[in-house]
């Protein structure tokens, strides 16, 4: 019986851990439009304005925070920008846009631990991280 509970506990500790890795990249999107073929993502541009002749497809956010599917410690802005620029790039492309058109940028404190030292003092860590949100877009051919 209680070698059972042991297989069980040891199971679910390992399922656990096979969804952090598999999982948990910092991306989502709501498809507000018809999705297309998946391109690469080199081949997505980036847009601060709307262009003339263009379909929506969905919208995106993307962070620069730790992921194990895609793991990578980032300590300045400009990298963690880079980074959850490219996040946003391959989930628009895996859904077909070739654009995207940046909506908002922001930053987020992230507690990663709190401790105590027994003797009421306290430990906080924290990391900054960059947001970007914005719309996957098919810009038509002959813009």
């Amino acid at each position: 019986m209680l070698g059972d509970f042991c297989v069980i506990s040891c199971m679910k500790r390992l399922w656990l851990i096979l969804s952090l890795i598999i999982g948990c990249v910092p991306v989502s999107h709501i498809v507000v439009g018809e999705t297309r073929e998946p391109i690469h993502p080199s081949n997505v541009k980036i847009y601060l304005d709307y262009p003339e002749e263009y379909e929506k497809i969905a919208l995106i956010d993307a962070g620069s925070n730790f992921a194990f599917k895609d793991p990578v410690i980032l300590f300045d802005w400009q990298r963690k920008m880079d980074k959850a620029m490219e996040r946003l790039k391959i989930e628009a492309a895996q859904l077909g846009a070739n654009g995207i058109l940046i909506v908002n940028t922001d930053t987020n404190n992230i507690i990663q631990s709190v401790r105590s030292d027994g003797e009421g003092g306290t430990q906080v860590s924290s990391s900054t991280e960059k947001y970007v949100k914005a719309i996957a877009i098919y810009v038509l051919e002959n813009e």
